[in-house]
């Protein structure tokens, strides 16, 4: 029966695919949906624990939790080095500054600028090298160590969302990779916030003589006494040079993006967020709180999805059962012939069983293959995370 099952699919071999098609994609289609949502909702629920609580300037709180965490979108706004000062001096605290302004790799990887404080909250080790010791130097996360493939100078990208536009991009030289983690600090560069700063501009290279000039009424400097822009400032650092690096300002009014805070207790949290609950340019934000509400609307869509997967899932049922009745209906005289060869009625419900039970198992077949490859590209559909 088996033989005679498959040679008859093989005639309507057209019929089948087409079969198989529509119950794979039917039962593929949310399955994939479930199973996307489900390690999405866990991964952003793990990565907005760690930090539990942001520090950062009035505006967006989504902005603020997705540039803080996941390295993506922009802030308008910074604060400065004096308000992670204040948070650092509290011992109920663990504080934890990050400058998020630049990029390297034509906007790719996003440069990061911290202290070695971040790499031991977030459980960061490292899997070949040290960590920044020195300022030029950088840290890479796996993904980003990949796609170098061995090179160990990277330039960061030659623009600035803040419009500090006269700054050239600086040769960062790689001193260490970090394991991978399947969160976003695979895809980031760490630097110190010393060479964060000199990105900014406060402070650069050049020879001794070369004043320069004025600052422009763009420059983060401009107003600091004594600030200037070189002629030739040196953008390649190397033991010959960085004896030369020096800043202009107050290290405490050098911007920031925000600071990551791990309360060591409950009531040092609370008071946190009370300290700033009536403060009109700093605020205090719990990410967990932002991603529960994002995941809301997630649900809501989701649940739409559900009812139009479902309707199509009604659609193809009714599509495959009317193709199955009329093809036993055009195949209705060669049944009848089986039967008056000797073939017994059971014996030809066996036969059709057997078809059925074949096209099921290769629409089977599909669904996983359907399942693989729509699971395979949503990380690449779903780039902001």
């Amino acid at each position: 029966m088996i033989r005679f099952a498959c040679a008859y699919l093989k005639s309507q071999w057209k019929l089948v695919l087409t079969l198989v098609v529509i119950i794979g994609l039917s039962i593929a289609l949310p399955v994939t949906s479930f199973r996307v949502v489900a390690r999405y909702r866990a991964e952003l629920e793990s990565r907005s624990m760690s930090p539990p609580l942001l520090v950062g300037a009035r505006g967006d709180r989504f902005d603020l939790v997705l540039r803080s965490q996941f390295f993506v979108g922009e802030l308008q706004q910074s604060l400065t080095y004096r308000e992670y000062g204040r948070l650092r001096d509290d011992a109920e605290l663990v504080a934890v500054p990050l400058h998020l302004v630049y990029s390297a790799g034509q906007g790719m990887w996003p440069i990061v600028g911290t202290n070695s404080i971040y790499f031991n909250t977030q459980a960061l080790d490292l899997a070949a090298g040290q960590l920044f010791a020195e300022i030029g130097t950088c840290v890479v996360g796996a993904d980003v160590a990949e796609k170098l493939n061995g090179t160990t100078i990277i330039k960061s990208d030659l623009q600035s969302p803040f419009g500090f536009g006269e700054m050239l991009p600086y040769d960062l030289q790689v001193v260490g990779v970090l394991e991978k983690t399947s969160t976003p600090d695979d895809r980031a560069i760490f630097v110190s916030l010393e060479t964060a700063w000199l990105l900014d501009g406060y402070g650069h290279v050049h020879e001794e003589g070369d004043s320069g000039t004025a600052v422009s009424r763009r420059s983060l400097l401009h107003g600091v006494e004594d600030a200037h822009t070189p002629l030739q400032s040196q953008t390649k650092l190397d033991r010959t040079n960085k004896h030369l690096i020096h800043f202009h300002g107050e290290q405490l009014d050098y911007r920031i993006s925000s600071v990551a805070v791990w309360p060591k207790t409950k009531e040092a949290s609370a008071l946190l967020r009370v300290y700033y609950q009536d403060d009109r340019t700093l605020q205090v934000i719990v990410p967990q709180h932002e991603f529960e509400k994002l995941m809301e609307h997630v649900v809501r869509v989701k649940d739409v999805l559900d009812l139009v997967f479902a309707i199509l899932l009604a659609i193809s049922t009714v599509m495959v059962v009317v193709s199955t009745v009329q093809s036993v209906q055009l195949r209705n005289r060669h049944l009848e012939t089986m039967h008056y060869l000797g073939c017994s009625r059971s014996k030809v419900r066996i036969l059709l069983l057997s078809e059925l039970s074949i096209v099921t198992a290769m629409a089977m077949l599909a669904c996983v293959f359907f399942v693989f490859l729509l699971d395979a590209a949503a990380p690449s559909l779903l780039t902001i995370l």
